[in-house]
């Protein structure tokens, strides 16, 4: 006759136990961390979407006449101050998707993760520096920020100049305000630090400091224009596009592609002829 002892199941070891428990443990955090890994995913991609389509809207207030053949776009500037006061010009490059208005706040964070119509969004609002000169070109360098968006909008086609093709692919970089059209022509892309400041800083000492700085970007250039090295003595003004150069958050690296001043062109309204002004 078997004791009630015997006859009971035998229970597993006290570590097989644990095992199994963290075992458990460790599948149901791994789903709950797929699960919020593709809301975030979907997240960002609406995010991206609302950004593409409210950029996609401000577009109607910059089209472009080709009538007269220059292919810069007309600026209603009327229409976005009434959208956002804080609209001081509008950023063109052709041959990509860097076609936006440019603000400028009160400080650099203002627009970081804002869009143009104040609505909360991580593709933000293109920025004119904060210590700039409003609208811009009133300085010896004239910086503007834009985010790296991974759906290859805002600044992402900066990034991608530091390879030697895709700069070479940019002729040329126009910069509108409510007073002028500023044409550049891309000089170099170069990858520094997140702290180098230099690269926000609107004016120097003197001219020899000014070619100093430009002289240090080519240095550190991944990409550049052929004549850079003859550009540089006689360049007077710059505009500075920075971007992150890494996809990750906070990137330590900027991308910026410092452009040469050409051209100073009147600003009319769309069928009106454009006419030089000055250039260098």
């Amino acid at each position: 006759m078997r004791s009630a002892r015997s006859s009971q199941t035998p229970r597993a070891p006290r570590a097989s136990r644990t095992r199994i428990i963290v075992s458990r443990v460790l599948i149901v955090v791994g789903v709950l961390l797929l699960v919020a890994a593709g809301g975030i995913f979907i997240w960002s991609q609406l995010g991206y979407r609302e950004a593409e389509d409210a950029y996609a809207d401000l577009a109607q207030y910059a089209a472009v006449d080709d009538t007269d053949g220059s292919g810069i776009p007309s600026v209603n500037f009327d229409e976005l101050a009434a959208i956002n006061p804080d609209v001081v010009g509008w950023i063109y490059i052709p041959g990509t998707s860097v076609n936006y208005p440019v603000v400028q706040g009160e400080d650099n964070s203002t627009y970081l993760y804002r869009l143009f119509d104040g609505r909360s969004n991580a593709s933000g609002t293109v920025f004119l520096d904060c210590d700039d000169e409003a609208p811009g070109l009133r300085d010896e360098q004239t910086s503007i920020y834009g985010h790296h968006m991974l759906s290859g909008g805002m600044f992402e086609p900066i990034d991608r100049t530091q390879d030697q093709a895709a700069f070479d692919a940019i002729d040329e970089v126009y910069y509108i305000t409510r007073e002028a059209v500023y044409r550049f022509r891309p000089l170099a892309t170069a990858v520094v630090p997140a702290d180098y400041v230099v690269a926000r800083t609107p004016n120097f000492e003197d001219a020899a400091v000014f070619e100093e700085y430009l002289r240090d970007i080519l240095s550190r250039a991944s990409a550049q224009a052929s004549d850079a090295e003859e550009r540089v003595e006689s360049t007077e003004q710059v505009l500075s596009l920075i971007t992150c150069s890494d996809n990750i958050v906070p990137s330590p690296r900027r991308s910026v592609m410092v452009c040469t001043l050409e051209e100073t062109l009147p600003r009319v309204d769309a069928g009106e002829s454009i006419s030089t002004v000055s250039g260098n």
